[in-house]
């Protein structure tokens, strides 16, 4: 969308356009930000996203709007006002590929009314109890963009490799360095990974963990758990199987319903990044029980 080479492009216009009104001391409204709007832009997320939240991979084309949102805010950084810093956001990569995500309207939206499910929720009936008690807590990306040591640049012709986020960006971060999940408890629930500040701060900003999300998880983890456990019975029986054929029986049994569970960490599933979490607590399970000495 911002290629030198193609100078009429709508991406090169309107920084153009962005840099001259800056240049007569004027400042920057929403509606001067047109490009990232396009309906191909849109598109071309949906497609890259898989139609997918890039950030908590709900499955949002076909059940409700989608937002194009800039991974870096393009109108202010709500965490540099709070440090007093006058941040006039990254309006240079309003209509830049690698600033712009596919977001669900709870990821990007800051909202005040959610439910955050904690992630030491031991069983089913802990959640029931918490969510009797029905706390309230706020959440949604908007305008936040955390970084280590409150580093942030704040012109065009700064370094963003100077900065350094607390805020995974999907598109060129893999999220299991720093996201970690809960998934033989009593709830489907993310938290840190070896106690990332990114993982925590990305967690807690986009609200990872809210009720309807961790619920619409807790499905297809459910879902997943059934997978498992046909896995093990059928594994178990290929073990103690007495004759070739039933072994044979077996285990086609056995790899047929791994192949389920492979499949549901496909790209373009949703909660993939979960069920890839699932899957490899599950082949952990599968090796020891198939290790050498059942070779």
């Amino acid at each position: 969308m911002l290629d030198p080479a193609y100078p009429d492009e709508a991406g090169p216009r309107e920084l153009r356009k962005l840099r001259d009104q800056l240049a007569r001391g004027e400042k920057l409204a929403s509606d001067d930000f047109q490009a990232y709007r396009n309906r191909a832009v849109r598109e071309a997320l949906r497609e890259m996203f898989h139609g997918k939240c890039a950030y908590c991979e709900s499955k949002i084309a076909g059940s409700q709007d989608t937002d194009v949102e800039h991974y870096r805010p393009k109108k202010g950084v709500s965490e540099a006002a709070a440090a007093g810093i006058d941040h006039p956001g990254y309006w240079w990569l309003a209509m830049v590929w690698e600033n712009l995500v596919l977001s669900c309207q709870h990821c990007n939206q800051t909202r005040s009314s959610l439910v955050i499910i904690p992630d030491d929720i031991e069983t089913e009936e802990d959640l029931a109890s918490f969510l009797m008690g029905q706390p309230l807590s706020r959440a949604g990306k908007l305008n936040a963009f955390p970084t280590e040591g409150n580093l942030w640049i704040t012109t065009a012709e700064g370094e963003l490799s100077d900065e350094r986020p607390l805020i995974l960006n999907p598109a060129d971060v893999d999220p299991e360095r720093h996201l970690d999940w809960v998934l033989f408890k009593g709830a489907a629930t993310v938290r840190p990974k070896d106690d990332s500040p990114a993982g925590e701060a990305t967690r807690q900003i986009l609200g990872l963990n809210r009720r309807w999300l961790e619920e619409d998880r807790r499905i297809h983890l459910l879902e997943m758990r059934e997978d498992r456990n046909d896995i093990i019975e059928a594994i178990n029986n290929w073990l103690e199987a007495d004759n070739p054929s039933d072994r044979t029986r077996w285990e086609r049994w056995a790899n047929r319903t791994i192949d389920t569970l492979v499949r549901k960490t496909d790209a373009n599933k949703p909660f993939a990044g979960m069920a890839r979490a699932f899957l490899a607590q599950v082949q952990a399970e599968v090796d020891d029980m198939t290790g050498p000495q059942h070779g």
